[in-house]
C-alpha cells in the first residue's frame, strides 16, 4: 500500500473508490435481481449485443432504466459498449455486449465460474451500517441475521461450493470407513443448516443416509423448509434447534458444520452440542473461513481482508455479539489456533486435522 501518512489525494482516491464499488453493487444487485444478466446473455448469444430499447424489449422493463444500467455496467468493466455504434445517433441506439466470461460468473448458476450470489445481500448489509450498527458500536449488542436476502445470498454462494469442493474433494478425505457409512445408510445431522442446500446435496449423494439439519434462524428455517418440500425428499428434515437440539436428536454418524462457527454467540456451546450429538466413532465435518491468526497477519496478507472485516461488522461479529456473554469472533475469528483451543483444549476431542482449505474455506475433521 502505498503511504496515505501525508497523501490527502490517495485518501481521497481510496474513499472515491469504496463509493464507486458500493454503487457497483447496487447495480449487481438490481442486475442479478431482475435478470438482466440473463436476458443479456441471451440477446448477445442471438444477436452478439443489444441496445437499451433491445434489453427492455427482453425485460419488459422501461428502455430509460435499462440505458442507465447498461451505462453503469459499461463503465464498470461488466459490459462492452461497442465501437463504432451510436454516435451521433443517441444514447439509446448504442450497442452494449456482455463478454463470455462475465456471463458465466452472473448468469450461469450451472457454471463453475458462478459467483453473483452474495452481491444479494449486500444492500441488507450497508442498510444495517446505517441502521444497527452505530447503536452497536455505542452498547457493544450486536443482532442476528433474519433477512431474507442475506440468508439466501449465503445459500447461493455456499451451493457452488458444495457442489465444486465440497462432495468432490472435501467428503472423500474422510476416508473409506465413513464414505461406506454414508453409502450404507447412517444419520447425519448439519448444524446452523441455514437455508439447507448442504442438507439437500447430502441427502441426494447419499439415499440410503438420513440428513437432518438444525437451525435458530427463524428466515433460514423458512427458507430451508421450502426448499426440502421442493424437493420432495424422504431422507432429509429440518428443525427448529432451539426447540430440538442436536444433542437430544442425536446420536449422529456424521455431523457437519458449514460457515456457522464464527457467527455464533457461543460457539464453544455448539462444540458441547456436536460432542453430545455424536455417534462412538462419529466425525465432524467442519468447515469454516480460512484466516491467519491475528489482525496484523489478516490484514497484511489476506487480499479480502477489507471486504471480511466489513462483513464481519455488518454481519458475523454482529451476530456473534447478539446474545449476552457472545464470543464476537467475527469472519475471521475462527483460526486454526482458535479451532484447536476450542475443541482440544477442553479435552472434548481427542484429535483435529485440516483436511481441506479452497475458495477461501477451510475444512476440519474432528473426532472425539
Amino acid at each position: 500500500l502505498r503511504d496515505v501518512e501525508e497523501d490527502h489525494a490517495l485518501c481521497r482516491e481510496r474513499v472515491s473508490a469504496a463509493i464507486a464499488g458500493a454503487m457497483t453493487a447496487s447495480q449487481l444487485y438490481v442486475g442479478d435481481k431482475l435478470n438482466l444478466y440473463e436476458r443479456m446473455d441471451w440477446l448477445c448469444s442471438t444477436a452478439y449485443s443489444a441496445t437499451p430499447n433491445d434489453l427492455a424489449w427482453a425485460t419488459g422493463l422501461k428502455p430509460r432504466w435499462c440505458r442507465e444500467w447498461m451505462a453503469q455496467q459499461a463503465a464498470a468493466g461488466f459490459l462492452i459498449c461497442l465501437d463504432g455504434h451510436g454516435k451521433g445517433e443517441g444514447d439509446d441506439e448504442l450497442r452494449f455486449r456482455l463478454p463470455r466470461a462475465c456471463a458465466d460468473v452472473l448468469s450461469d448458476p450451472s457454471h463453475a465460474e458462478y459467483d453473483v450470489g452474495l452481491v444479494q445481500m449486500v444492500p441488507a448489509l450497508v442498510e444495517r451500517a446505517r441502521r444497527t450498527l452505530p447503536d452497536a458500536f455505542r452498547t457493544g449488542r450486536g443482532v442476528p441475521y433474519d433477512d431474507v436476502d442475506i440468508t439466501e445470498a449465503i445459500d447461493r454462494a455456499h451451493q457452488r461450493h458444495i457442489r465444486d469442493v465440497l462432495l468432490p474433494s472435501v467428503i472423500p478425505k474422510l476416508g473409506d470407513s465413513v464414505l461406506a457409512k454414508l453409502r450404507e445408510g447412517c444419520r447425519v445431522a448439519d448444524l446452523g443448516c441455514g437455508g439447507g442446500n448442504l442438507v439437500l446435496a447430502l441427502a441426494k449423494a447419499f439415499p440410503r443416509s438420513y440428513v437432518v439439519g438444525f437451525e435458530v434462524s427463524p428466515a433460514a428455517l423458512e427458507v430451508a423448509s421450502a426448499q426440502l418440500e421442493a424437493a420432495g425428499l424422504a431422507n432429509a428434515s429440518v428443525v427448529d434447534a432451539r426447540a430440538t437440539p442436536l444433542g437430544v436428536a442425536g446420536p449422529f454418524d456424521v455431523v457437519t458444520t458449514y460457515d456457522v462457527l464464527h457467527d455464533a454467540p457461543h460457539p464453544a456451546k455448539l462444540v458441547d452440542e456436536v460432542a453430545a450429538g455424536l455417534a462412538t466413532g462419529g466425525v465432524w465435518l467442519l468447515g469454516d473461513v480460512a484466516c491467519l491468526d491475528g489482525i496484523r497477519e489478516n490484514v497484511a496478507s489476506n487480499p479480502s481482508a477489507a471486504k471480511l472485516y466489513g462483513v464481519s461488522a455488518c454481519l458475523c461479529m454482529a451476530c456473534g455479539l447478539s446474545e449476552p456473554g457472545g464470543a464476537g469472533l467475527g469472519t475471521l475469528g475462527f483460526t486454526e489456533k482458535v479451532a484447536r483451543d476450542m475443541l482440544l483444549g477442553r479435552g472434548i476431542f481427542s484429535s483435529l486435522r485440516v483436511l481441506h482449505e479452497q475458495e477461501g474455506m477451510r475444512w476440519f475433521e474432528a473426532l472425539r
